[in-house]
């Protein structure tokens, strides 16, 4: 070693966090944390992280929740200590947790309090699912989606799929930024036609599925019924949608709600079909930008893929229908949207 020359231990670097593993659930509603080390207010700040099996977010709340409810997304911070091992904290706050401050903490993972099937239930009527920690909704600083983790469930192909239909967020107009909550009033096809979708997802860094991966995440989801909503929101008496969640047996065996029922989820398949093409301005001049000039279409028979079923389909309403018919640029308020993220790369 050299006269001016320094040794930087990764841990005291700004912005230096690492996990041995990743977060996940542990027994009941608890979850288990690997060991690592995270810095914590900037350069010099380095703070270990002891490993945990089965840590309770009750036991190590900020006050912010006194039980795990239904649709809850819940933060796991790490925070500065004297003895140079990081305390944990869990907190319903996105920011830092009550008591503590933006330079103090730093969140490290965080989970969704849902309802769960497990797959030696799938497509079985009679099951409940019972609301708690959601397996594949756990994420860390290196194991999450790209978009907001929060009211995300990941599938096995590492992608992270909405567990609810979307609903708005902050922005407006085709600024809208949509998130997936629990018992919110779902975006559909109204204000915005079916084809301003693939805009409001990108506002949130989301893409929206296609055909094959919706026939997997809506596995296990039981079928619809004419008569009633006991298993999907799908009764032919309905004359509407529903709340996100409000079906307690609306959830497939990835975790994910409403899959079946309510609104049709949109896909991102499209195609033509027909062989008299012409140019359309009809089908652009729609939707939340109505109003703006934006060109023509040149097709015959322009359609996309919908999936899962609607409010009033009934039995059709399932884990394996898809309407092949759909029209994009139409607004008949039976469509609404998910958002798929992709995982965060590898080292960042």
């Amino acid at each position: 070693m050299q006269t001016g020359d320094s040794i930087v231990v990764p841990a005291l670097a700004a912005g230096f966090a690492s996990l041995l593993g990743q977060i996940s659930k542990g027994t009941g509603d608890t979850v288990n944390i690997p060991e690592g080390a995270v810095n914590i207010g900037g350069n010099g700040y380095g703070y270990s992280v002891r490993p945990r099996s089965d840590w309770d977010p009750l036991a190590n709340s900020d006050g912010t929740f006194a039980s795990l409810s239904l649709g809850d997304d819940i933060c796991i911070y790490a925070a500065q200590s004297a003895t140079g091992a990081a305390d944990l904290i869990a907190s319903k706050n996105t920011t830092f947790p009550d008591g503590y401050t933006a330079d103090n903490t730093r969140k490290i993972g965080g989970f969704h309090v849902g309802r769960v099937r497990p797959f030696s239930e799938r497509y079985n009527a009679s099951y409940v699912p019972a609301a708690g920690i959601v397996p594949n909704s756990v994420w860390d600083l290196h194991h999450r989606p790209v978009c907001d983790p929060s009211g995300f469930a990941e599938m096995p192909d590492g992608r992270w799929i909405s567990i609810y239909l979307l609903s708005e967020g902050s922005g407006t107009g085709a600024g809208v930024v949509p998130v997936s909550r629990y018992g919110a009033t779902p975006i559909k096809d109204d204000i915005y036609a079916r084809k301003d979708f693939p805009n409001l997802l990108q506002n949130a860094g989301m893409y929206a599925p296609d055909v094959q991966l919706f026939r997997c995440y809506a596995q296990g989801a039981p079928q619809g019924s004419d008569s009633n909503n006991d298993t999907a929101w799908s009764a032919t008496s309905n004359s509407g949608p529903t709340t996100t969640g409000a079906v307690a047996k609306a959830v497939s065996q990835y975790n994910i709600v409403d899959a079946v029922g309510n609104l049709w989820d949109y896909l991102s398949t499209e195609y033509n079909t027909g062989a008299a093409w012409n140019w359309d301005r009809s089908v652009v001049n729609t939707g939340i930008d109505a109003s703006h000039p934006r060109g023509e279409v040149y097709h015959d028979n322009w359609r996309s893929a919908i999936g899962g079923g609607s409010f009033g389909y009934g039995g059709r309403d399932g884990a394996g229908c898809v309407y092949w018919h759909g029209v994009p640029w139409h607004s008949y308020g039976n469509v609404g949207v998910r958002g798929v993220s992709d995982p965060l790369p590898r080292g960042a």
